[in-house]
């Protein structure tokens, strides 16, 4: 084998604590750690209700940190000690002996891993606002004209929330805005969503939901909507999300449900065109009720990091949502790989 390949066992650190600790520090809590280890499996060294390790310093540099000094494996124990990582005690059993007894603080560790967690969190919040913002402003539209994109909107729908309640046929978030209604683009529901003819969401045939003689199947399309909707929302972690007063992720969320929720109200006869194939509405449906939180959040990131290149914002969502509950995983592990050849490792 290489020379400089392992013949014996390697000390291995935990890089969330080198990163915070220190790269001494993370080695010798993971060394001492396999100590007490291997003393919980034999039994020994078990006092106070915790298991030890022992030895003097010059010990530990000999036979575990044989690569560092013994001033700066010293050190290492000593700020670990002040710091309160390790725990100091001493059962010898000859009083003359003031050999350190050692133990790891568990305690300590779960404060600490708990403010990296939320830090962490903290820091993603602040990715996923800064996505959410440039994703829906870019990619969907935001800085379309508003009144444009309500115009006629919900006078006599059942609806008590604007925001949560929004009809299926105007939309001021796309990135064009809606083009004029008249007879002959208003006739039918479009229910072929194409990668080429379709930047829009489907204009809905406007007497449906507004004629006074068809008023009551206007609320049965309607009430199909909103349970669709809600039924996304619950899946997708957009009612989490607004619990936890996320609105801005919930905003983000719901921009891409109802994309969705446009396919889920379809007949099951009708076809969707994704990636430029045409599919029966029922597969497309099955595979939009699989979707998750994680799988939104792939969403957001996908719809980021592709704005310029999208030239069919909705062709886009539904193709990227319909391949999500596959692809996602392939996506992370193909980050995952990159991260680690780029860390040397």
């Amino acid at each position: 084998m290489s020379m400089y390949l392992f013949d014996e066992q390697p000390i291995l650190a935990n890089k969330a604590l080198a990163r915070e600790l220190g790269l001494n520090e993370a080695l010798v809590l993971q060394q001492i750690n396999y100590w007490i280890e291997i003393n919980k499996k034999s039994g020994n060294n078990y006092h106070d209700g915790k298991y030890w390790t022992y030895n003097s310093i010059r010990a530990w540099q000999e036979k575990d940190f044989d690569y560092l000094s013994v001033d700066t494996v010293k050190r290492t124990f000593s700020k670990l000690e002040k710091a309160g990582y390790l725990l100091v005690g001493n059962y010898n059993k000859d009083p003359r002996d003031k050999t350190k007894w050692y133990t790891i603080n568990d305690k300590k560790l779960e404060e600490l891993y708990l403010e990296l967690n939320q830090r962490k969190q903290e820091e993603e919040r602040k990715i996923l606002e800064q996505v959410s913002k440039r994703a829906m402003s870019n990619a969907l539209g935001q800085n379309a004209p508003m009144e444009e994109g309500k115009i006629n909107q919900c006078n006599e729908a059942i609806s008590t929330d604007a925001f949560d309640e929004n009809l299926p046929v105007h939309y001021g978030n796309l990135h064009e805005p809606l083009p004029e209604i008249t007879t002959n683009n208003s006739s039918k529901i479009t229910s072929d969503i194409s990668t080429e003819n379709s930047s829009h969401l489907p204009i809905y045939e406007r007497d449906l939901f507004y004629s006074g003689d068809r008023m009551e199947e206007g609320r049965k399309q309607i009430k199909s909507y909103k349970s669709c909707l809600e039924e996304l929302r619950e899946s997708t972690g957009y009612n989490e999300h607004m619990k936890l007063g996320n609105k801005i992720i919930a905003k983000t969320f719901d921009e891409i449900i109802k994309v969705l929720a446009d396919v889920m109200v379809l007949n099951a006869e009708d076809t969707v065109t994704i990636n430029q194939t045409k599919l029966p509405a029922y597969v497309v449906q099955e595979r939009f009720r699989e979707l998750d939180s994680s799988h939104m959040e792939y969403l957001v990131n996908a719809l980021s990091e592709n704005e310029s290149k999208i030239r069919n914002v909705r062709a886009f969502i539904l193709t990227a949502a319909y391949n999500a509950p596959s692809n996602m995983d392939a996506y992370y592990t193909a980050l995952v790989s990159y991260d680690m050849r780029e860390g040397g490792y």
